[in-house]
């Protein structure tokens, strides 16, 4: 099972808590299922298929960066005569561009364990995958897609083993901590955002492992590996307060001491107690996906955040010692410069929050990306080559708003900047910190050919932002300025 590598990335790699819970299923289950993560491998995909004398080959597409190294991948494994299937949230919506390439066999749609097994049986019965549920395959130049697989039973999952990767790779810089690893406590979200792959994926349905056993997890990754904190990778960690309070009580029940972080919706918890019982249990940072300042731009696109919620949450992280992570998108589709301004308005109003900006990216099998195919103002790739021109972390690609292109550029520059000057939390210079100390670590662990191209793009990234200072007419149209 290959996770795909990110030319140039500057973060480092997470664990690819997909496959690791497929591999570990597959394995409890009596087969043999091995992790390269090609962030880190140096060995080619032809040794490590040879050498593990592969049957199938999984590659794990969750983004559209991933998928320049997953054709490589596919490539390397159809030349080596071993069928290859390809998973991920990416990859369920788009199954048809996947299987229109010659080099990928399967597409694992939604979440994969029960999907796996079934193949991994039915392979050594010698017998096909085409009465396996949860696939799609091409057949005589006809997609197929077979009957959809109910949810696994998050409880009947064995612990996750994580001796099938080198846990110490994937420990991150966070804020109180210096080795934290990512890990889930629930799958899905129950809300129906018109741009988020959830509705689609998880058919807007928050499941949540056994709490006991997360936090197990935890004690152990912290006694076997030093693991000192942990981010969960949930859409949502909490449904409701209730839900935080039996989190934060079943880990001061232990005697591990450890940070977390993770998402959590407005409106979960909206009391310093609640607030001052996260921080006690460890938790040291939480993350918001406010997405626009505008009413209006959320009701548009089925968000239910109550923006006089956002200030409250903030300020009652802040005065708990969490330092509140506020996520952005800018360029939604008819997004106006009214629209824009009111999220302005609403970044300046926040203090000792963390800022981060996006650009609108439409993720295929969406509701807004289906509008705009219908519109005329997207036309579909129909080739994974195409489709990976796509990166959202990488430039604005397609403008769907109202807003010139240039300004949605500017403006993200601008609060790439603020947000390097803006100090979070208690100290004014820990977001700096670290985010230099996680680029560093992330380079150094890449290679030295890899540092240096990673470097030079770095600091081309980092001089540009200050291009926004030739720019004062736009800068005055939104009022972007450090000091107002």
């Amino acid at each position: 099972m290959f996770f795909p590598k990110v030319e140039n990335s500057y973060r480092t790699s997470q664990a690819p808590l997909g496959i690791l819970s497929i591999a570990t299923y597959l394995n409890a289950n009596g087969h043999n299922a091995v992790i390269c993560d090609r962030f880190f491998s140096k060995d080619s995909v032809e040794k490590l298929i040879k050498d593990n004398k592969a049957d199938i080959i999984g590659v794990s597409v969750m983004s559209h960066q991933f998928i320049k190294d997953a054709i490589e991948i596919s490539k390397e494994a159809k030349k080596a005569g071993v069928p290859v299937v390809w998973g991920g949230s990416l990859t369920t919506p788009a199954f048809e561009v996947v299987l229109a390439s010659d080099y990928v066999d399967y597409v694992s749609l939604n979440e994969g364990e029960e999907t796996w097994l079934e193949m991994a049986n039915t392979f050594d019965k010698g017998e096909g995958f085409e009465n396996v549920d949860g696939l799609a395959y091409k057949k005589d130049g006809e997609i197929i897609r077979t009957a959809d697989r109910d949810f696994v039973d998050l409880a009947k999952l064995p612990d996750i083993d994580w001796s099938l990767v080198d846990v110490k790779n994937y420990f991150q810089k966070s804020y109180g901590y210096e080795k934290q690893l990512v890990t889930y406590l629930s799958k899905g979200c129950t809300g129906r955002c018109t741009y988020c792959y959830n509705p689609i994926f998880n058919r807007s349905t928050r499941r949540a492992r056994p709490l006991e056993q997360v936090i197990d997890e935890m004690c152990h990754l912290v006694r076997e590996y030093g693991a000192e904190g942990f981010d969960f990778s949930d859409d949502t960690m909490f449904n409701t307060r209730d839900d935080v309070v039996a989190f934060c009580n079943a880990i001061l029940e232990r005697e591990e001491k450890f940070c977390w972080s993770g998402y959590l919706s407005f409106g979960v918890v909206n009391d310093p107690e609640g607030y001052e019982l996260m921080y006690k249990a460890g938790c040291r940072s939480m993350i918001y996906g406010v997405e626009s300042g505008s009413p209006r731009v959320l009701k548009s696109v089925r968000k239910r955040n109550r923006l006089d919620n956002v200030l409250s949450n903030v300020e009652l992280c802040v005065k708990a010692g969490i330092v509140p992570i506020l996520m952005f998108i800018i360029g939604f589709p008819g997004e106006t410069l009214e629209d824009i301004r009111d999220t302005v308005e609403l970044v300046k109003k926040v203090k000792g929050g963390a800022v981060v900006f996006n650009y609108y990216t439409p993720l295929p099998g969406t509701l807004v990306y289906n509008q705009l195919i219908e519109e005329g103002k997207l036309t579909p790739p129909k080739t994974l080559e195409e489709m990976s021109q796509t990166n959202a972390f990488e430039g604005l690609f397609d403008n769907y708003s109202a807003v010139p292109t240039k300004d949605l550029v500017i403006i993200k520059k601008f609060m790439r900047l603020r947000g390097m000057l803006t100090p979070v939390g208690d100290t004014k210079s820990e977001q700096m910190s670290m985010i230099i100390k996680s680029t560093l670590q992330s380079w150094s662990g890449r290679g030295f050919s890899q540092f240096v191209s990673t470097a030079v793009k770095a600091v081309v990234n980092v001089l540009s932002t200050f291009t926004i200072f030739l720019h004062p007419k736009i800068r005055k149209k939104y009022g972007l300025y450090l000091n107002k």
